[in-house]
């Protein structure tokens, strides 16, 4: 098992989820049509907290961002419920199968212009 975590003010986060070219680098296609179906008012808050789980899931898969992993090799969705849930693409996948991770566990929390996410890596079922 290997854990990581992130803590991310929004407001610093604000540059990234205003502009268009910078959200398609590190989000999907499906992350960002979530994020544009809540509204201006809380699309900046929904993407920070993608952006803080993918930090945290790159730290427990004990890699940091270009170094075998892209932005968009982490993506960030939610199970029936709402809850976060990891899907690990391309070089991300790759780390994990390597690394003997079979899942990613997130916890993710927002309150007074933070957001905090830990991420545990867990073996294959």
């Amino acid at each position: 098992m290997r854990i990581g975590v992130d803590l991310l003010e929004i407001a610093r986060f604000g540059r990234i989820a205003a502009h268009p070219t910078g959200r398609r680098i590190v989000f999907s296609a499906t992350e960002l049509a979530h994020a544009d179906a809540l509204g201006e008012p809380r699309r900046e808050e929904y993407l920070a907290g993608r952006f803080c789980a993918k930090e945290a899931t790159a730290k427990a898969l004990g890699r940091g961002l270009g170094q075998g992993l892209v932005w968009r090799d982490i993506e960030v969705l939610a199970d029936a419920h709402g809850a976060p849930q990891v899907v690990l693409g391309g070089g991300a996948r790759s780390v994990a199968e390597r690394a003997g991770i079979g899942r990613i566990d997130l916890s993710l929390s927002h309150q007074g212009g933070l957001v905090v996410c830990v991420a545990v890596a867990l073996p294959p079922a």
